[in-house]
């Protein structure tokens, strides 16, 4: 394994330059710092879904191989708390560094494994993995605890403590971003984790923990178990030491485990899917809110659970909103995602491809219009590939109004007045995000407080920063991701109180 940004160019057959060589082999499971197979020797294939070739069989972990893991966690969790706050930084800024190190290695996993383009995974994407472990790590010697006055002969001490062993359960559509949004916080705040990484996406995880091990990690501190959903990730979310679980992906699948973690009384932090509102008013300056609505449909191929997606444009602006929209899609290049002049690749999956092909006819059947988009559409044989679609006179109680449709698809709806886009925007039972463009300062600060979000972008969108909280509402989850918010997922509280002077009981 090289895996260094020396490397030039990424070619599909030498994923091996990128991989410990141990997972080559179908020992892809880290566990208390080594590779192993699945105890039952199963395996599955993680597809390339530019071509539709396998492209490494995968451990396919079940209870067993989770009670290792545990196992593990437990013992690395007591080392780990050994450490003091300065010298668990220092391991994560050496991670960090290591993330930056090896940025075309791990871009590079994620394009083959995911479709994304390379751009993204070797620039933004892997600057936000090591920035997450540059954040986290000035926040583990800061955690605070309270005093509280009593009185003159007690004294209450309130303190933030570890769970131990977190399971965390990270998304497919962007893998290596999102398992380090889980990991640094999980690991400042002292605890140990298993992560069980998407079954589509599960290769930049196994780099990680190479990386992780190299930074000086503990063995046993971090675990990768790679599965399927209903087989290691059920098992994990069950298992009665490990007390926390975090989850990004679907909300049908955020309620399963919300219901299996409180039979168990277990805390989760659920970053689930939206249906988010992108809300053109008739003052808006119109260049802009196109440039805003195509970034946010379009990007990632519009697997971005924060895409603003439903895109509601003030009448009289409607015709010249679209195509101002038209004009920008025209210059997106579709294709290969290992080619650097590639905006966007396929869909994640043939699974995914079909997930919205269904959702658009089902919408064209109820009296959708599709609006064909003139993007560099290159397609690769074999691919989940799908160009960018813009669709009018949906029928607002369609699937297609109101699902999350994961793909690139554009739903536009007019509105009249300002009352009408707000209900629109909050006709929805997911509360994610918002984006509103207006040149007006009061209307702005009326549809902030207007939708029902956990986020409200104003004239942006998708602007956010590593210490910007990223709370969900109603069925967009529970919790807080980035931040310092973070920390209250990870760490729970204990209360003491000390008696200086003689007690006195009731009896």
């Amino acid at each position: 394994m090289k895996g260094n940004a020396a490397m030039s160019k990424v070619q599909r057959g030498n994923i091996s330059e990128y991989l410990p060589a141990d997972c080559m082999s179908g020992s892809t499971l880290w566990i208390g710092g080594k590779w192993e197979a699945a105890s039952d020797g199963r395996t599955f294939d993680t597809v390339d879904p530019a071509t539709g070739n396998p492209i490494i069989s995968i451990s396919r972990a079940g209870a067993g191989d989770v009670q290792r893991a545990v196992d593990a966690a437990k013992i690395g969790a007591k080392v780990w708390a050994e450490l003091d706050g300065m010298q668990r930084a220092g391991i994560m800024r050496k991670a960090a560094e290591l993330i930056r190190e090896h940025r075309l290695a791990l871009g590079a996993l994620d394009s083959i494994d995911s479709g994304k383009a390379i751009s993204e995974t070797s620039g933004r994407n892997t600057d936000g993995a090591a920035g997450m472990f540059d954040f986290f790590s000035g926040i583990t010697d800061k955690i605070r605890g309270s005093v509280i006055d009593m009185g003159p002969k007690k004294t209450g001490l309130v303190e933030r403590e570890p769970y131990g062993v977190v399971g965390a359960i990270s998304p497919w559509n962007f893998p290596m971003t999102n398992a380090t949004t889980k990991i640094a916080p999980i690991l400042a705040c002292g605890n140990a984790l298993i992560l069980k990484p998407a079954e589509q996406t599960p290769l930049s995880a196994l780099l990680l923990a190479h990386l992780l091990d190299l930074a000086g990690l503990p063995k046993g501190v971090f675990n990768v178990i790679t599965g399927l959903g209903a087989e290691a990730g059920a098992a994990l979310v069950e298992h009665p030491d490990v007390p926390k679980i975090s989850f990004t992906g679907s909300t049908a699948t955020g309620r399963r485990i919300a219901a299996a973690a409180g039979e168990r009384l277990k805390s989760v932090t659920l970053e689930l899917g939206g249906k988010s509102p992108f809300i053109v008013f008739d003052d808006a300056d119109l260049d802009t809110a196109a440039s805003g609505a195509v970034t946010t449909v379009f990007m990632n191929q519009g697997q971005t659970c924060t895409s603003c997606a439903k895109v509601l444009v003030a009448r009289p602006l409607l015709a010249a909103f679209i195509e101002k929209c038209k004009e920008r899609v025209a210059k997106i290049s579709i294709g290969d995602p290992l080619d650097p002049s590639t905006d966007l690749g396929p869909i994640v999956s043939q699974q995914q491809l079909d997930r919205v092909n269904r959702l658009l006819s089902e919408g064209v059947a109820a009296g959708a219009t599709k609006l064909a988009l003139s993007a560099k559409y290159s397609p690769m044989v074999g691919g989940c590939f799908i160009a960018p679609l813009i669709v009018t006179d949906l029928d607002p109680a369609s699937s297609l109004a109101r699902e999350e449709i994961f793909g690139p698809v554009m739903s536009v709806f007019p509105f009249d007045n300002d009352e009408e886009a707000y209900a629109a925007a909050n006709d929805t039972e997911y509360g994610l995000a918002a984006s509103v463009w207006t040149s007006s300062l009061a209307r702005a600060e009326t549809a902030r407080r207007a939708i029902y979000t956990g986020i409200v972008w104003i004239n942006c969108v998708h602007t956010l920063s590593l210490n910007t909280p990223v709370p969900g509402r109603k069925s967009s989850g529970l919790g807080s991701e980035y931040g310092w918010e973070a920390v209250d997922n990870y760490m729970r509280l204990k209360t003491t109180v000390t008696m200086f002077g003689d007690y006195k009981g009731l009896f």
